[in-house]
């Protein structure tokens, strides 16, 4: 049974895939992270760089807007012989009213960059109105790639373009055609709008939130949609072509992810250690450059002989890593060390293993094979953060290092400071630190303290405090009657 859990209502936007069970899908939107992407603004082009074959593009807010010639109808469509020859500004001008898109936020150094070529996403296309291509996703079998390919040219119009995806290839043709008439319908829809309002302005801003939602919804193909929001709940009912779905309004104090027990998945999906059902586990480290993912066989020792436990292992981390690769939106360059295998046949049907589980993925991903250490290379295309990067951050005691100091080299660090400082004028000095570096600091039967309090002829006082690192600070200098005031005894 599938279901998605919606919780919408706050700032804060997020949702659950459950399919049979077990959360396949963790999704996040935060105000802070709000993209610009998908949205079309009408610009205005403000300068033409003909030695970049670009145009900067006014688009009403935030940076002038980066617009490639490859990216403009006017040039991509010219069928003027060497074209490339000319100057960007025989096909667009200053001055002139351009519908454009976001195709990539901005940074601090540049603007965002655009394009002209609009796009109309829908769960199984993508409608292109001046594209003049058609695409199909590289997941079918050629046969089924060429049928959507021919549909797409029977149906194109003058300069459209179709990407279709995954999800049409167990379409009809009939509900592909429905779905690019009301694409059509946006478009012209956009188009009239556009006559009437000001440039430079936001014309259209997609929910890419909802939108993703529907994605699952139309690759699921049953189940329910839960939510605690009324305007989620109208249209997804208005969007879904499948009757399947059972829609319902959750209206409970409780949070809706607390009162369907999902909260609990985020905090699991921080954690570094996935127990198998075998007693076997993964280590998932993440880095700058890359994830790694480490197979264990922990407390399991199998059966049979250990060719099969290693075997059997691998073959339950191959699914569990794919599933934490889509739950926590892993993307980059992933590397798998499965357990050691001798055989390439074994190696294979891992491999096979790895990449039916992550066929449920709509992101592109590649996997690459093993190396010659047996480590499992791939890929996964990254469109936004991953979970664990939305729910949390560098550590200031540890500086993203997932590490901190000893209280032994903190106690060390503290003996080497006393050593270097001048006792000549002051008697006493106050130490804050913790119990454990007090106690290695102080040394069995506080034995290294009191040989070196004669050494430096001062008398040492400790304030003890508990917190998440060990430290120390040298809090006051004085006489021993000012240091016991703050005090009260000798440690």
């Amino acid at each position: 049974m599938n279901k998605i859990i919606i919780d919408y209502k706050t700032r804060e936007k997020r949702y659950a895939l459950i399919e049979n069970d077990l959360v396949t899908k963790l999704n996040i939107q935060q105000p802070q992270e709000e993209t610009m992407v998908g949205n079309i603004y009408i610009g205005i082009v403000e300068k033409v760089v003909n030695g970049l074959h670009a145009a900067f593009i006014d688009i009403g807010e935030g940076k002038k807007g980066y617009l490639h010639r490859d990216q403009i109808p006017a040039f991509i469509h010219a069928g003027t012989p060497n074209k490339e020859m000319m100057p960007l500004s025989k096909f667009i001008h200053q001055g002139e009213k351009i519908l454009v898109q976001v195709k990539k936020d901005e940074t601090d150094a540049k603007g965002p960059l655009l394009s002209a070529l609009l796009e109309f996403p829908a769960p199984k296309l993508v409608y292109i109105p001046r594209g003049k291509y058609i695409a199909v996703s590289k997941k079918g079998s050629d046969e089924l790639r060429q049928k959507w390919r021919n549909f797409g040219f029977r149906i194109q119009r003058e300069e459209e373009g179709f990407l279709f995806r995954t999800e049409s290839f167990t379409s009809s043709e009939e509900v592909l055609e429905t779905e690019i008439y009301r694409l059509r319908e946006e478009y012209e829809q956009l188009m009239r709008s556009s006559m009437h309002n000001a440039a430079p302005s936001l014309l259209q801003k997609p929910d890419t939130f909802i939108e993703e939602v529907e994605r699952d919804m139309n690759r699921l193909k049953a189940g329910d949609v839960i939510t605690d929001d009324s305007y989620v709940l109208k249209r997804l009912r208005s969007s879904t072509q499948s009757g399947n779905w059972r829609f319902e309004q959750y209206y409970g104090k409780q949070n809706i992810f607390d009162h369907y027990d999902i909260e609990k998945e985020f905090t699991a999906a921080l954690k570094k250690v996935i127990w198998l059902e075998n007693g076997a586990y993964l280590v998932i480290e993440r880095t700058e450059a890359m994830t790694v993912i480490d197979v264990n066989t922990g407390k399991f020792t199998g059966k049979s002989n250990l060719k099969d436990t290693v075997y059997e292992t691998n073959k339950l981390a191959a699914l569990e890593a794919a599933r934490q690769i889509i739950l926590r939106d892993y993307s980059g360059i992933i590397l798998i060390d499965f357990i050691d295998m001798n055989s390439e046949t074994e190696r294979q049907n891992i491999t096979d293993e790895m990449n039916r589980a992550m066929k449920k993925d709509p992101k592109y991903f590649r996997i690459m094979g093993f190396t010659s250490l047996g480590i499992l290379q791939l890929t996964r295309k990254k469109t936004k953060k991953s979970i664990p990067d939305y729910l949390t951050d560098d550590c200031p005691a540890c500086l993203g290092t997932g590490m901190v100091k000893s209280a032994e080299t903190i106690a060390f660090q503290l003996e080497r400071l006393l050593w270097e400082r001048p006792f000549d004028v002051h008697e006493a000095v106050l130490i804050e630190t913790t119990s454990k570096v007090k106690k290695v600091f102080s040394g069995e039967n506080d034995s290294h303290l009191k040989r070196l309090q004669d050494q430096l002829n001062v008398k040492l006082y400790f304030q003890l405090v508990k917190g998440p690192v060990h430290f120390f600070e040298l809090k006051q200098f004085g006489t021993e009657e000012e240091i016991k005031k703050k005090t009260g005894s000798i440690l």
